[in-house]
């Protein structure tokens, strides 16, 4: 194994710029958007499987 390969087995996984004061806090908020149609009719198709598997259950 090369020296590389053994350092990163040593259990370091961050750098010293990665962690800290001056370390990234996280990802960016994800902002809302409007829904494009083909989104809004596989969700209207999951609510629709669903309320019919639902009503199998119940009433068949």
């Amino acid at each position: 194994m090369s020296e590389t390969d053994e350092s990163a087995e040593d259990g370091w996984r961050f750098e010293l710029d990665e962690v800290g004061e001056d370390a990234d806090v996280g990802p960016d908020p994800i902002e809302p958007g409007s829904p494009t149609a083909e989104n809004v009719a596989f969700f209207l198709l999951g609510v629709a499987t669903m309320a019919g598997a639902i009503a199998l259950l119940l009433f068949g």
